[in-house]
């Protein structure tokens, strides 16, 4: 379903990644933690590529070397999404990582470089790229003025990605809606379901039921049954997502906590066999979770997602798993169907830029972002 493109170097100092690559690249997704009460690295073992071939249907990897090894990497995906309601070629640069020991340096730049060249070789200069920085990582943020010459990115939307706990029973049902498990035989009504949800959300991807088959078919560790579809009274599909456990391509290590955290820690798994809760687990154990993946839900009924995230809730409540996660635009409407379930935010914000070095078209806050924080 993915390819990449034939290898390039630019300037000797960054190339394309092969697979001789991949423990390289590991080590260094683990030594870019992301700080906070908890401190966590995305572990991308066995093969750091596995969620990159999922990321676009062409991708390209670039790697900053310099005497010692890989010291950065990013990747650019070429995607067919909606833009302002209409299909089109778009691009995807994430995975901007440079080690600590090496900040300050060549890197950023030239893997800035590296992925305006691949973007450019996808879809020309004028190529719309969604890029996205967490929140509070100033030295990103900063690198959005495009400085010496590199490409100016403008934010559009602001995302909060939800980490829903998994804590008690919830007594609460949404009249009028049944919440049961996909099967094969529904893929053609949830295709044509998305046909008619994703032109209304921004960079949402061009799927349909052929390609959301085989989406699935090429995700490690998703299958049909992973989805859950929200009917009416009638049997008609008015939405679904999915419940993907991503074990096999990426997981959240724990490497440390606060002070305040490791307390609260303390507290929580003091009472979790009376409540019957998960326990947060110890530095350097996985933090066991779940992503929502391919959420399509109507932006006027939030009640739709409001059913399946309960029925998520209840189906996966006592599996081991700490917390859903679901990314939502500030803007978007369905946010109102998490109220009441403890979400905790994290902040995304989300740029457009292209090769030629700054987003131009139309503007692009008439309709709440569609962002799958499963893939990054």
């Amino acid at each position: 379903m993915t390819t990449t493109l034939a290898p390039s170097r630019i300037a000797g100092a960054v190339r394309d990644a092969t697979a001789a690559d991949n423990d390289a690249l590991v080590a260094l997704a683990e030594a870019c933690p992301m700080r906070g009460d908890i401190t966590m690295c995305v572990d991308r073992a066995p093969d750091f590529f596995a969620l990159v071939r999922l990321e676009g249907e062409r991708w390209r990897v670039g790697v900053a070397e310099d005497a010692g090894g890989v010291v950065g990497c990013v990747a650019a995906s070429e995607r067919l999404a909606y833009v302002n309601g209409a299909a089109a070629r778009t691009a995807y640069v994430g995975d901007l990582k440079v080690h600590p020991t090496h900040r300050g340096g060549f890197a950023a730049d030239a893997l800035e470089e590296f992925s305006r060249e691949a973007v450019r070789g996808y879809g020309g200069d004028d190529m719309l790229a969604l890029v996205t920085v967490l929140g509070g990582n100033s030295a990103m943020e900063r690198r959005a003025v495009g400085p010496r010459g590199l490409p100016r990115l403008t934010r559009f939307a602001t995302l909060d990605v939800h980490a829903i706990p998994l804590l008690w029973s919830r007594a609460e049902w949404v009249a009028g809606l049944r919440v049961d498990v996909a099967r094969e035989r529904d893929l053609d009504e949830m295709g044509a379901l998305w046909n008619r949800v994703a032109p209304g959300r921004q960079l949402a991807p061009v799927l349909g039921a052929a390609r959301l088959s085989a989406w699935i078919a090429d995700a490690p560790g998703l299958a049909v049954e992973d989805y859950l579809v929200a009917r009416r009274a009638d049997g008609r599909i008015v939405g679904f997502l999915a419940l993907w456990d991503q074990y096999f391509i990426k997981q959240l290590r724990v490497l440390g906590y606060s002070t305040r955290l490791a307390a609260v820690r303390a507290a929580l798994n003091g009472i979790a066999p009376i409540a019957r809760t998960p326990r947060l687990p110890a530095a350097g154990a996985v933090l066991p979770s779940l992503a929502v993946l391919h959420c399509c839900v109507g932006g006027d009924e939030p009640a739709v997602l409001r059913a399946l995230m309960l029925h998520a809730y209840a189906a996966r409540r006592g599996a081991g798993y700490l917390f859903l996660s679901l990314a939502l635009d500030r803007r978007d409407p369905l946010r109102t169907a998490l109220r009441g379930l403890l979400a905790q935010p994290t902040v995304v914000g989300a740029y457009a830029t292209t090769p030629a070095g700054r987003w131009t078209g139309a503007p692009l806050d008439g309709r709440p972002l569609h962002f799958e924080s499963a893939l990054v």
